[in-house]
């Protein structure tokens, strides 16, 4: 059975908190500032994007499986920062995972996986896709001066962001298929699906509906923030707009007390690499995005 970190009982969550505790390496990779089980605890249940994977034996009681993230976009299911309570049932709890998102009409299972596991998952079926890198920095303010106008976005928003996105990636291999996937992909980050959406924080270049770039901030816990969207128009690149968007960002997320600012792209966008090093951001981390019918 699957259920959400945030909808479980407190018993079967102090057994997810230890379980978690235990694994030292997934532990410092993933949950950093969490030096206890009650402080893992806190941080799974303050986002509804953990989930738990856990086997209901004859007695009633919860097995706890495996733990992970979860962004649900249509007919697929994206996984990341897998823990598998017990490495020799691997593969009995990856055949576990696709048979429960089948039984949810998920066609589609992703997940990102750290490069040493990708021949694990390839052995159960998984094709392999980017590689993608974290960058993560502590915010800091700036006095970075705005060359258009920044306007704070929100929902409201969506429909303008929705034609900057599908121009933005418009004759690439990652373009959209129409204009309701690309709204679909910016609803399910405003609407607190991949964590707290931060307005405050998400900034756009421009003032509706003449919008040119925009940068969208979430968190995923307390402390945590991510860049989960940033992008620009084509005709008006390399003009410092995203930098001033991430800059007026931190801004805020510095004066919320924000600890960690952090975004995933791919290894091969040489731009927002170029664009995050200048910006002082770091890589800290590989995945591999493996993908499979579930």
């Amino acid at each position: 059975m699957l259920v959400k970190a945030s909808k479980c009982p407190a018993d079967i969550m102090q057994n997810v908190s230890n379980f978690i505790y235990m694994r030292e390496d997934f532990r410092k990779e993933n949950l950093p500032r969490c030096s206890s089980p009650t402080e893992i605890g806190r941080e799974l249940t303050a986002s509804d994007s953990w989930f738990v994977f856990a086997d209901k034996q004859p007695t009633a009681k919860l097995v706890i499986i495996a733990v992970f993230k979860l962004e649900r976009a249509g007919q697929t299911a994206k996984l990341s920062q897998l823990c598998v309570n017990n490495d020799d049932s691997f593969d009995s709890v990856i055949s576990g995972l696709r048979r429960e998102f089948g039984e949810m009409r998920i066609s589609n299972l992703c997940l990102r996986v750290r490069p040493a596991d990708v021949a694990r998952y390839a052995a159960n079926g998984f094709e392999r896709g980017d590689t993608y890198v974290r960058f993560s920095r502590t915010p800091a303010e700036s006095n970075m001066i705005p060359i258009l106008p920044l306007t704070s976005v929100a929902i409201k928003d969506l429909s303008v962001l929705a034609k900057l996105i599908y121009a933005a990636y418009a004759k690439t291999k990652y373009s959209f298929p129409d204009m309701q996937s690309a709204e679909e992909i910016l609803r399910a980050t405003m609407s607190g699906d991949k964590g707290e959406y931060l307005s405050n924080a998400s900034f756009a270049s421009g003032g509706p509906p003449n919008l040119v770039s925009a940068c969208l901030i979430t968190a995923d816990a307390p402390g945590d923030a991510k860049i989960e969207q940033l992008f620009t128009h084509p005709l008006y690149r390399a003009r410092g707009l995203a930098t001033t968007e991430i800059a007026a960002g931190m801004n805020w997320l510095t004066a919320s007390g924000v600890k960690s600012l952090s975004a995933w792209d791919r290894e091969s966008n040489d731009v927002v690499r170029r664009l995050l090093t200048k910006m002082g951001f770091r890589q800290d981390q590989t995945a591999v995005e493996m993908f499979a019918r579930s």
